[in-house]
């Protein structure tokens, strides 16, 4: 059986770009929960 080839220098800028998005995203949401935390719903 062949193991598939992986390049691993390709794996870590995938790796490094999800982390950043990551943090990306945290802020973003972050920034939504300060804007929405205090509005009451209407339901």
């Amino acid at each position: 059986m062949k193991t598939p080839d992986i390049d691993l220098e390709e794996l870590k800028k995938m790796k490094e770009e999800n982390f950043r998005q990551r943090l990306e995203f945290i802020d973003m949401y972050v920034d939504w929960l300060k804007k929405n935390s205090g509005k009451e719903k209407n339901s």
